[in-house]
């Protein structure tokens, strides 16, 4: 697990380390120019000239010890500093002293020379203010400069929380950041000011970040050692029995791909509750599955009355259609079922219309809207949810009683505590067709397992993306289906 951290959780996790435990901030700046100069030597391969431009702060600062360090290494180094000595930071001004003592002298203009690698230390995390006057132009200069981009800690101009432009923003290839990875680096234009980031530590300790208790956090590889580990003397009946209520007339891949994404999570049994029209296909797509079809009203309540008394895990929605039938059979459940569900699409939908149905029942619920099923749920914008995710997800789950995953480029899950799980992971050739009903399949396959609603969510979410990944990699971000997602599931959940 690693934490996403806000511009104040930053600060206060650094004014921790300074002050309560001690480590001086001279130490931490060595160790951010040290890194620095790591990831510029790895990407400097022909060993050409470096432009390092410096604001007062102490940004600025881990740009100066960067200079030193690659000054002592060697290299060609430049030092451009914009603006005047009046009010620099205690650690800009320790390093500018130890420079001057070296006899290197900072640039107050960008030398008329070819780069190979810019360094930007102008603004840091900090930034709260529009970027303006020389800063700005000096900014404009540097994007429109040909060589390899490098930002300290975060791109100077974009806001470390919300990934907003402030006036302009720095473009980097990479950005080397310090302890952990920052909320806007993940939102906004924060996706393309930073390029690839690259997190380093730089002494930073656990009680400082224990101490501050980030609100958001993110899923890595060594996350999956918390599946539940399979046993030798198991049968079918020890890994749950997924009902899948999906696919309205002639509407059989949503069906399709929730139910296999079940079986491939590792639910013991799957049964598919659909319209007549979709068996034949079904049945010769997926013959692992077992399935109970209707034609009319009566037979959609009778498929639900089986479902009841059979499952352990319900998943409601994929292609459901939103008609009447739809909206009754989705009522029973809501109202009888005692086991966990989890909510996708068309219910979303018709809960969109009715959400009071939502307030009344007392199922443990997990709903899978994207933003603009979102949208239609809580009647507002997609753009106002895109603003402020965080804090409408957890008022959402916290308000409705529910576990709630809200997807996007980084989906984000909640039950409406105070930490929310933030995915990583995934790629854009997860927007297509079908992934979502990959995903509904996934989670439900997870609480067959045993996992909790939170878990399910989270460990759900994280191997779906993961899975999308491994499909990009071998078939492309253009080429790759929804069912590519479901074939490196297993790939995924191997982890070793």
């Amino acid at each position: 697990m690693q934490y996403i951290v806000t511009k104040k959780e930053m600060q206060a996790i650094d004014a921790y380390t300074i002050e309560k435990i001690g480590i001086p901030s001279a130490v931490l700046m060595e160790r951010a120019a040290l890194s620095v100069v790591e990831e510029v030597e790895r990407i400097n391969v022909s060993h050409g000239r470096i432009l390092i431009v410096v604001e007062g702060g102490n940004n600025g600062g881990d740009g100066l010890a960067a200079g030193r360090i690659l000054l002592q290494r060697g290299y060609q180094v430049d030092i451009y500093y914009i603006g005047g000595f009046e009010k620099v930071s205690q650690g800009f001004q320790q390093q500018r002293s130890i420079l001057h003592h070296m006899g290197v002298r900072l640039r107050k203009s960008i030398p008329n020379k070819e780069y190979a690698v810019i360094v930007d230390g102008i603004f840091g995390a900090g930034l709260s203010r529009e970027v303006q006057g020389v800063q700005r132009k000096a900014i404009e200069n540097l994007n429109h400069m040909d060589a390899i981009k490098v930002a300290i800690d975060i791109p100077s101009g974009i806001d470390a929380t919300t990934g907003a432009v402030l006036g302009i923003a720095f473009y980097a290839d990479y950005t080397v950041t310090f302890g952990l990875k920052k909320l806007g680096m993940f939102f906004l234009e924060g996706i393309d000011a930073c390029g690839t980031v690259i997190c380093k530590p730089i002494g930073f300790p656990v009680q400082a970040v224990d101490h501050v208790k980030p609100m958001i956090y993110a899923y890595d590889e060594k996350d999956l050692d918390k599946l539940p580990k399979r046993i030798d003397n198991s049968n079918k009946g020890m890994y749950g029995r997924v009902a899948v209520i999906a696919g309205s007339k002639n509407m059989s891949g949503a069906a399709f791909l929730c139910s296999k994404a079940a079986y491939s999570t590792g639910a013991g049994l799957v049964k598919i509750y659909t319209h007549e029209s979709n068996r034949t296909i079904l049945q010769s797509q997926l013959p692992e599955a077992v399935m109970m079809t209707y034609e009319d009203y009566e037979g959609a309540l009778s498929c639900i009355e089986d479902a009841l008394q059979w499952a352990t895990v319900i998943v409601v929605g994929p292609g459901l259609g939103v008609d009447t039938v739809s909206e009754r059979m989705l009522y029973e459940l809501l109202m009888n079922a005692e086991v966990p569900m989890v909510v996708d699409a068309d219910a979303l939908n018709i809960l969109s219309n009715n959400i009071e149905l939502l307030r009344t029942s007392s199922v443990q619920i997990i709903m899978t809207p994207h933003m603009k099923e979102m949208s239609r749920l809580i009647q507002k914008p997609v753009e106002e949810i895109a603003k402020n995710r965080f804090a409408i997800a957890r008022e959402f789950a916290k308000k409705m009683q529910v576990t709630l995953v809200l997807k996007d480029a980084k989906s984000i899950a909640t039950n409406g505590g105070q930490q929310t799980y933030m995915n990583l992971a995934g790629n854009n050739g997860m927007s297509t067709g079908g992934s979502g009903d990959v995903l509904a399949g996934i989670i439900a396959g997870m609480l067959a397992g045993g996992l909790t609603l939170a878990d399910a969510a989270r460990m759900g979410t994280y191997v779906h993306c993961r899975a999308g990944d491994l499909a990009a990699e071998h078939k492309g971000n253009y080429a790759m289906l929804a069912s590519d997602i479901i074939s490196y599931i297993g790939e995924v959940m191997r982890h070793e």
